[in-house]
């Protein structure tokens, strides 16, 4: 439906949804319409990829840094 984005990832993994009020209002599109269109909402939500956390701890960051220093 025109109005509903999917937002990705540089991996194509969907992480957000747009929905465009606007369009909808300008194209008289009502909400029991928007739903309709979500319905497949619960296998997106189920499907999405949560990022993994692990480089931006403490350890990761001492590692970059020494790297970074071993370039020299």
């Amino acid at each position: 439906m025109n109005g509903i984005n999917l937002v990705t990832d540089e991996k194509g993994n969907t992480k957000a949804l747009m929905l465009d009020l606007v369009y909808f209002k300008k194209e008289n599109i009502n909400a029991k319409s928007v739903m309709e269109a979500l319905s497949n909402l619960q296998q997106l939500i189920d499907e999405s990829v949560v990022a993994n956390k692990k480089d931006n701890d403490w350890e990761s960051a001492k590692s970059k840094l020494e790297q970074l220093k071993n370039l020299k």
